[in-house]
């Protein structure tokens, strides 16, 4: 494990850091936003779901204006604007016991959430741009850590109070906002002059050898396929729709087979521990039957399929834990591809908007992806569900097989057009 911490760049691991105490923060609040509404605040169920529907629209619009400000208005600039802005607003939430601001302070937290995400991702395409898949997917490992400590951290804090939960968001960003400030300016100044020790040349270099496709594209200029980009950006959305069902509609199915809330989030529990010590089995399975990115996106997709058909074989509770293994190994394929692929065809100077836009995607499924689950629950019940919802995953995975396609087509032709002149 520590051989490879060490393998990655010193600059990748100051931001996975950041990234655990960032997410542990963010933590703190989510998992507790229904309960807090419903039981503290006194508003039914109908009312906490529509609120954090409008909370994601207003991460996906916060999504893609930090992208946009990463690029244009400056990275440290849009670091600060956001992080101060979430520090400002989870004291707030603390403070307030009225529920019209505590509406008001959601969507904000939402927006100022939603600028600060996509820096991470651009962040590590922008400190080492040859670690591709690798930097990306160590990004998501140390968020998700922070997601697992941070939820047994905010049911502790709740205990003593709600209050705490907002406070104990706000000082895990006070840190994050101190770590930005004065410790990640030198990493990308000595980036910027091209001053990097052993370890980060040792790493990049280990990184070149696995792929000399990633040689080939930086030689040829890139530009942003936007045929390509929007297929792919239409493959992650269906794949955030089918991954929601289990946080939204699959819940409240398990209870009325008689799952307890316990039982289930145990199946968090076990999505959680996967991702963070399951990446020497991902690593495995990408070895052998995902080489590329392609194949990893596919695989991801058509495991996500397979997972629906597990529930839609079964109403034990063993046949939930199985597909919750299978849908979390689908999710460690899937998630950390899409922004990485995303990364290889984008130009320098708008890192953040791309990764803004799958960031924003990724803000859309989770919003869309309740509702509709809700509307086929209803109308075709369970098994219904099941079944479309594995149907959506091999739409996806057209989706992404098109993108291919656009893309290798647009290398072609640039490599057509550089032969030419």
């Amino acid at each position: 494990m520590r051989q490879t911490w060490n393998s990655y760049p010193s600059s990748i691991r100051l931001l996975a850091v950041a990234a655990i105490i960032f997410s542990t923060g963010m933590a703190c609040i989510w998992p507790l936003v229904t309960i807090y509404i419903h039981d503290y605040l006194g508003k039914p169920l109908t009312v906490a779901g529509f609120l954090l529907m409008l909370n994601q629209g207003a991460f996906l619009v916060g999504s893609l204006a930090g992208g946009m400000l990463f690029d244009r208005w400056g990275k440290m600039k849009t670091i600060i604007l956001s992080s101060i802005g979430i520090i400002v607003i989870s004291v707030c939430l603390g403070f307030t016991t009225d529920f019209t601001i505590y509406t008001i302070l959601l969507l904000l937290n939402g927006l100022f959430y939603g600028t600060l995400s996509p820096v991470m991702n651009a962040l590590a395409v922008v400190m080492w741009p040859q670690g591709g898949r690798k930097a990306i997917n160590m990004i998501y490992v140390a968020l998700n850590a922070g997601v697992a400590a941070g939820s047994a951290l905010g049911g502790v804090l709740a205990s003593v109070s709600f209050a705490w939960t907002f406070f104990g968001n706000a000082i895990a960003q006070i840190v994050v906002f101190a770590m930005f400030v004065f410790i990640l300016p030198r990493h990308l100044k000595a980036i910027a002059e091209g001053q990097t020790g052993a370890a980060e040349q040792a790493a990049t270099s280990a990184v070149m050898k696995e792929s000399e496709q990633k040689a080939e594209i930086s030689t040829s200029p890139k530009k942003v396929v936007w045929g390509a980009l929007i297929l792919l950006c239409a493959g992650l959305l269906i794949s955030w729709i089918v991954y929601v069902q289990w946080t939204t509609v699959l819940s409240t199915y398990m209870q009325s087979l008689g799952i307890t809330l316990r039982q289930y989030s145990l199946l968090w529990t076990l999505n959680g521990a996967l991702i963070l010590f399951g990446q020497p089995l991902i690593s495995w399975v990408i070895r052998h039957f995902a080489k590329t990115l392609k194949a990893q996106m596919l695989l991801g997709t058509y495991v996500f399929a397979l997972s629906m058909l597990i529930l839609s074989q079964t109403t034990a509770y063993a046949g939930f834990f199985v597909a919750m293994f299978v849908m979390t190994i689908g999710e460690m394929l899937v998630w950390p591809a899409v922004p990485t692929v995303a990364a290889e065809f984008t130009p320098e100077g708008q890192e953040g908007f791309i990764q803004g836009l799958v960031s924003g995607t990724g803000s859309a499924g989770r919003m869309l992806g309740p509702l509709l689950g809700a509307f086929i629950f209803q109308t075709f019940e369970a098994q219904g569900l099941l079944y479309i919802m594995a149907g959506l995953s091999l739409m996806s995975v057209a989706f992404f097989v098109l993108h291919s396609s656009f893309q290798k087509r647009s290398k072609r032709s640039m490599v057509a057009t550089t032969i030419e002149k």
